[in-house]
């Protein structure tokens, strides 16, 4: 009895590990059977750059394949460092998929997708210098509202330096005051001299408010600048009618190559054109 119980065991675990080498050549070979390509990221070859999406556990075929195309979108634009592929005008194709069923009904879908690297490229460097034009119209921008700055308080300056010489001169006029002995009829001229200090006063008081009146224009003035390119001026657009609507640019900087169009500030708002005299971007708007 204790014999045929030994058996019956012995058959037993043969049939389990017999089960689990089934399961894990079958997994193998499900693995095995997946193109190189579902094992990468990214990779280049010749002069296409390819990407693969992955959609894990799609309900559907139809459901994988859409997610697996916006996963692999996803994953170019942070491999190209870029935020947007269709505004940039890159095309993306599919090169090939792959379905690979789930034991619960569900079903894995790789995508390869492919775009040309020397595209890719060029775009990358197209951006690049945009963020340069823009980084350097912004640093001429600070430059000028630095200098005026500077102006300012230098105008300021002086205007303290004179208000202490007239409290001087005030000081000194009350101790000759006091310490004379004027009669009445000499008086007035005394007081003569005080309107006419008062006067020197209220005209520094003046100067200094016309000072503070200048600030506040010349920042209105970039700030209403800016507000007006980003609020009127859209891609498309030529010289002529963004010159209409806001006239002639703070600063303006050349293309330096046939690809590279200018580049216009109004006020701390950039405003680029390509090599065709038409807007593609403006910038810096709140």
């Amino acid at each position: 009895m204790s014999r045929h119980k030994e058996r019956q065991a012995i058959s037993l675990i043969g049939f389990i590990l017999t089960g689990i080498l089934l399961s894990t050549s079958l997994a193998w070979a499900a693995k095995d059977a997946r193109p190189f390509w579902t094992e990468k990221s990214s990779f280049i070859e010749g002069e296409e750059l390819f990407v693969v999406g992955v959609a894990s556990k799609a309900r559907t075929v139809e459901e994988g394949r859409r997610q697996a195309f916006e996963q692999g979108k996803i994953e170019l634009m942070n491999f190209a460092q870029i935020t947007s592929l269709e505004a940039q005008g890159l095309v993306v194709e599919t090169q090939m998929t792959f379905e690979e069923p789930n034991a619960d009904g569900t079903v894995t879908v790789y995508r390869l997708l492919r775009v040309p690297a020397s595209k890719l490229v060029s775009i990358q460097g197209r951006l690049q210098a945009q963020s340069r034009d823009q980084e350097q119209a912004m640093e001429q921008s600070r430059k000028e509202l630095a200098a005026i700055q500077q102006t300012l308080g230098e105008k300021a300056t002086k205007l303290d330096q004179q208000q202490r010489q007239v409290e001087q001169m005030l000081q000194q006029i009350n101790a000759n005051l006091q310490s004379s002995s004027m009669s009445t009829n000499r008086s007035a001229p005394s007081k003569s001299l005080a309107d006419q200090l008062k006067e020197t006063g209220a005209k520094l008081d003046a100067s200094e408010q016309e000072l503070s009146r200048l600030s506040r224009q010349v920042q209105e003035r970039v700030q209403s600048r800016s507000q007006k390119a980003c609020r009127y001026v859209t891609s498309g657009m030529n010289p002529a009618e963004v010159k209409r609507l806001l006239g002639d640019p703070d600063g303006e900087k050349k293309g330096y190559s046939f690809e590279k169009g200018n580049t216009w500030a109004y006020g701390t708002t950039i405003v680029q054109f390509n090599w065709q005299g038409v807007v593609l971007s403006t910038s810096a708007c709140q």
